[in-house]
């Protein structure tokens, strides 16, 4: 169902790596619409924009990381979104995850995030590849794409594993009823 991921390594720049990344983003999430279970149109818009392209973009090709930059006599945390070549190089996996959800190599599992007042997310783990897409539902009939990655800790892959199992056992009340379709 998936293709190897994109090899990245003729590209000399960020830039250029960004700017062909797009052309795949453009052609599965812009030029066409993108339906989650044949009904739900994920919109590519749900975040905005910046540096002329959409927010997701970003949020799918690079990882937020945070050093500690020594000033004068104190050290300040300092977070940027460099480029994440694992979520990048399988941005052409997305599409596919969200058309074909009910695949064998799909787990689907909905969540409730527990930071703040999110609402309850869907995730599919394509777990024999370690890869997440995660969606959140903005209407009756539209969603947005929040992320997707490149699972890299084991503990993360053992967190998506106790999420799946906990979902599909009815164990977590606040996900009774909360399917989208």
């Amino acid at each position: 169902m998936l293709a190897a991921p994109i090899d990245l390594t003729d590209l000399n720049s960020d830039t250029e790596i960004f700017d062909y990344l797009y052309l795949f983003f453009e052609e599965d999430f812009i030029d066409q619409r993108t339906l989650l279970a044949g009904s739900i149109y994920v919109d590519p818009n749900g975040q905005g924009m910046r540096d002329g392209r959409e927010e997701v973009f970003w949020h799918i090709t690079t990882r937020e990381r945070t050093v500690r930059v020594r000033q004068g006599n104190q050290f300040i945390p300092v977070t940027s979104r460099p480029l994440d070549p694992d979520r990048a190089s399988r941005i052409d996996w997305i599409r596919p995850i969200l058309v074909n959800h009910s695949h064998s190599d799909i787990k689907l599992f909905y969540r409730k995030e527990t930071r703040g007042r999110k609402p309850i997310r869907l995730y599919l783990w394509a777990h024999q590849h370690d890869f997440v897409v995660i969606v959140q539902k903005l209407g009756t009939s539209d969603a947005f794409l929040v992320t997707s990655f490149y699972i890299t800790e084991s503990y993360k892959r053992a967190s998506y594993a106790r999420w799946h199992t906990e979902y599909t056992s009815a164990a977590n009340q606040d996900l009774q009823g909360c399917e989208w379709f």
